[in-house]
């Protein structure tokens, strides 16, 4: 993607608007996946895009990129970060459920994790580091996993009031 930066140079004098956009999208959906779906780069549950949203994106993307001709590969490259994103978020929202499961049979472990911080730092965090060592986007789509399906239990009467 390094590559991009040419075509986002607001210096340059022949800088195509439309040329500067697409490229300008790919830029902000390369960070988006990078970060786990949150436009702040780090765990956000407000901001935070789930996999099925930017896939189908995606696949508009590589749809209007076919017919432009412009960016079609770098649209594709990021398409086939989307299955180990989707195992990912998928793998982090069951650890939750097996963490809940566990919890439920010990009031004082339950108290824990529902707290937010709590249930971040020393279940979400960690078992990320594990499964993941060196992949930090996966990293973060774990977390955001687990810390979506830890907001949806823990805050459901809050969500479905929104």
């Amino acid at each position: 993607m390094d590559h991009l930066q040419q075509f986002i140079d607001l210096r340059r004098t022949d800088l195509d608007p439309e040329v500067f956009a697409a490229a300008l999208a790919i830029y902000h959906v390369s960070k988006l996946i990078a970060s786990g779906g949150s436009s702040s780069g780090h765990p956000d549950l407000e901001s935070v895009l789930p996999p099925r949203q930017i896939e189908a994106f995606l696949d508009r993307a590589i749809s209007s990129a076919q017919k432009t001709k412009r960016f079609e590969l770098e649209w594709r490259s990021l398409q086939r970060a989307i299955p180990p994103i989707k195992m990912a978020w998928g793998n982090g929202q069951a650890h939750f459920q097996e963490t809940l499961t566990r919890a439920m049979d010990h009031p004082e472990e339950i108290e824990y994790l529902s707290q937010i911080d709590f249930a971040a730092d020393c279940y979400a965090y960690p078992a990320a580091l594990k499964i993941y060592p060196h992949e930090g986007a996966l990293q973060a789509w774990y977390i955001n996993g687990y810390m979506l399906s830890w907001q949806a239990h823990f805050f459901a009467n809050e969500i479905t009031s929104h």
